[in-house]
């Protein structure tokens, strides 16, 4: 029974139906078949016969790749491998992201101080940290477009004036005498700030009128 040779044509074999016999390859001693097969979404491929009758290509790469997990897209491109489960790099990319954010979560939950000790530990070993953290910051706001740049400061204002007025409202409540001496700090802040700024102040209302 193992001499007879078997005509698999029309047979169906998970997803793959096979259309006919499409020639041999040499493995190793042996001339191993391989047919010519049709996956349930239409696509043709070359199968030999072991992995036919084995299962191990029950159908194409896209359909065992299944849909892109980022955006559902079907991942059409046959260069990459089956466990490639994006549809492009920019689906890749985001795929790291959210990983990467899955990650943070994670050990966000198991160390809730972790982001204080990660600075404070940065700030012991370069002095200037602040001072690099904070050009950083400003090179990548002065890269971004107009529009954008003005919104993302926006934001960040709206974010401050909130985080202040809850300080703020915090501190008379918990510990009175550190509020006033906070109040008569920031007074005396922006006294200084007006006197150095008076005569830019005066030229500027006088454009105006």
């Amino acid at each position: 029974m193992a001499g007879l040779e078997v005509d698999y044509t029309g047979c169906k074999f998970h997803a793959l139906t096979v259309l006919h016999l499409a020639g041999t390859v040499k493995h190793g001693r042996n001339n191993v078949k391989v047919w010519l097969c049709e996956c349930v979404c239409g696509k043709t491929l070359d199968v030999d016969q072991a992995s036919l009758l084995k299962g191990q290509k029950p159908a194409c790469k896209t359909c065992r790749r299944g849909p892109c997990v980022i955006c559902g897209a079907p991942i059409d491109n046959d260069d990459w491998g089956v466990k490639r489960n994006t549809c492009s790099d920019v689906c890749q990319k985001e795929q790291r992201r959210q990983n990467g954010r899955r990650s943070y979560y994670k050990l966000i939950e198991l160390d809730p101080d972790h982001n204080k000790k990660r600075h404070k530990a940065r700030q012991a070993a370069d002095p200037l940290y602040e001072k690099k953290r904070y050009q950083l910051r400003l090179k990548r706001l002065n890269a971004l477009p107009e529009k954008q740049r003005q919104a993302v400061i926006q934001k960040q204002n709206e974010y401050t004036n909130l985080w202040r007025s809850n300080y703020v409202k915090r501190l008379k409540a918990e510990d009175y005498p550190a509020y006033l001496k906070y109040r008569s700090a920031m007074n005396a802040y922006f006294r200084q700030w007006y006197k150095a700024h008076k005569l830019a102040l005066k030229e500027a209302n006088t454009d105006c009128q």
